[in-house]
């Protein structure tokens, strides 16, 4: 365990980190570029979008081609290049120079954010509130540039700790960047599982969890799209008539987005996942609003601050469903990160455009045109489920249960009180994507380890005399979990453990997981719980 805490602090540090090289690199290059004119902050976006969105699709050729023992040398050589890339930015006199350095720079960058999504993309299943993670990893890249920008105007000073950061990010991706075997262990898996459905455990019941790869990665790729339009089109917005520096060297945006990232990840971690898609519906309300109300003449401040709150919520969400969906997906390596290409590919294509659209269309006609955006991103979280607060199980599944609440027990398919929840939440292909994340994680030795397995196991007698028409069997595992504080892992397996009596090894097999993993949690179970064996846990969770 201490290990996994390890990782996810390495983790945090090294997102963190890219967070603040990517955002500090970007004021540095655009301070030392310093174009004039109304267009300059747009075209001066187009080797800062352009060439890290190169650098993250590059990603898994990167990670294919590299040998384990070449690693650290191939990390070494990008950061140097990096920093080099660095020090041509800022004594260069000519914009073409400028802009080529700063292009390979950010290219490198690029590569450095993909190991980095990579390495966060494999673990995830091992991170109980990943989405946090990822959005305080970046509130605090966000924060940390705060420091350089109210207390030295310093050139010099920030070109030092930027190149310390940029050194600091290569050390730290060598560190995570993950075995070469995942990729294989992934391929395996994804081809035992071929045209199954996603069925995450991630997630609260939303169709998408009972879609097939293909087509859950279609519906977010267009509901990340349709973000990217809709959050772009407010930024030219309210940047047109402020001058082109200020969404950099301004501390209040920066709180802002920190604010937005953070408070998106803690939102779309509470109950499982559940408040996600209803915090994104009221993001698009809000941004929508802030358009109507900046083109009908209202304070640009409120455009601003709509924008900044609402950016730092749509990258958590963005990075969250991506790395979610990737292990699904053939190259995997190359859709955890396709979030950030995405809304860079959408910048690029729609600064110029949307500039020139707003300069010399009627502000009514520019409205009418968002108004088709606004009615597709709510048409794709309702298609997704993501609107619905009390996801209903699927068909089977009520089948199930009614056939558990008519008397029916013994086999899995007829759920004994509790079942039909947890073939919702513990499907085997979830656990074992959670057993290729963590495979290489040590498993604490314990005395259920090698304990009698009819000792583990239920007896009839023993079994919960619970009528299961009369409870909410999601709810009441719910509120088991939050009594006795147990990770969304422990309460998966606590669902299957205490839902039918079948010997654990054949619990572990269906779970996809080792016999060992699923001890490693039941100990965990029993130490918060303040039970001892198996038929203590299901005599407590069902009393």
């Amino acid at each position: 365990m201490g290990n996994a805490k390890r990782e996810n602090r390495l983790l945090f540090c090294a997102l963190a980190l890219f967070f603040f090289v990517f955002l500090e690199s970007t004021l540095f290059f655009q301070t030392n570029l310093a174009q004039p004119g109304e267009l300059g902050p747009f075209l001066s976006q187009l080797p800062i979008q352009g060439a890290s969105t190169l650098g993250l699709l590059a990603f898994p050729l990167k990670n294919r081609l590299v040998g384990e023992k070449g690693r650290p040398v191939f990390m070494g050589a990008v950061t140097v290049l990096g920093v080099a890339c660095l020090v041509g930015v800022a004594f260069a006199s000519s914009p073409l120079v400028i802009a080529c350095t700063g292009a390979v720079g950010f290219f490198l960058i690029g590569l450095a954010g993909g190991t980095v999504y990579w390495a966060t993309c494999v673990k995830s299943r091992g991170i109980a509130r990943f989405a946090t993670l990822i959005g305080g990893s970046h509130a605090l890249g966000v924060l940390a540039q705060i420091p350089l920008l109210e207390f030295t105007s310093n050139h010099l000073i920030e070109a030092v700790v930027l190149s310390a950061g940029i050194i600091a990010l290569g050390v730290l991706d060598t560190r995570i960047w993950t075995s070469k075997t995942v990729l294989s262990d992934l391929s395996a898996w994804q081809e035992g599982r071929r045209g199954d459905h996603v069925k995450s455990s991630k997630l609260a019941g939303w169709r998408l969890d009972h879609m097939t790869p293909r087509a859950a990665v279609i519906v977010i790729f267009a509901l990340v799209l349709l973000f990217s339009v809709l959050f772009n089109t407010l930024y030219t917005l309210i940047d047109i008539d402020s001058p082109w520096t200020s969404q950099y060297t301004d501390i209040t945006p920066r709180i802002l987005m920190a604010i937005g990232g953070f408070a998106g990840g803690v939102l779309f971690d509470l109950h499982r996942t559940r408040y996600l898609g209803v915090t994104m519906f009221w993001v698009a309300l809000l941004s929508f609003g802030a358009l109507l109300g900046v083109q009908a003449g209202a304070p640009r401040a409120i455009g601003e601050f709509v924008y900044f709150l609402g950016s730092g919520v749509f990258m958590t969400f963005y990075t969250t469903v991506f790395i979610w969906i990737a292990p699904f997906l053939r190259a995997p390596d190359l859709w955890c990160s396709m979030g950030q290409a995405l809304n860079n590919v959408t910048a690029i294509a729609l600064g110029v455009p949307v500039l020139l659209v707003i300069d010399s269309t009627n502000p009514v006609a520019v409205v009418v045109l968002l108004i088709p955006l606004i009615i597709g991103i709510n048409a794709l979280l309702f298609a997704a489920g993501m609107l619905d607060l009390h996801p209903r199980p699927r068909g089977d599944e009520v089948a199930g249960r009614t056939g558990q609440q008519a008397g029916a027990s013994g086999p899995a398919g007829n759920a004994a009180p509790g079942q039909a929840i947890a073939d919702e939440r513990t499907p085997a292909d979830s656990e074992a994507a959670h057993g290729i994340a963590n495979g290489d994680m040590p498993v604490q030795s314990t005395a259920t380890d090698h304990a009698p397995e009819a000792a583990e196991r239920p007896t009839p007698d023993a079994a919960p005399s619970v009528d299961g028409a009369a409870i909410d069997p999601e709810a009441h595992l719910a509120d088991f979990a939050s009594r006795f504080s147990l990770t969304p892992r422990e309460t998966e397996v606590l669902a299957v453990v205490t839902a039918d009596e079948r010997p654990l090894k054949h619990v572990a097999a269906d779970m996809g997981i080792s016999l060992r993993v699923l001890q490693r949690h039941l100990t965990s179970l029993y130490q918060k719980t303040g039970t001892q064996s198996r038929v203590g846990l299901t005599k407590l969770f069902w009393e």
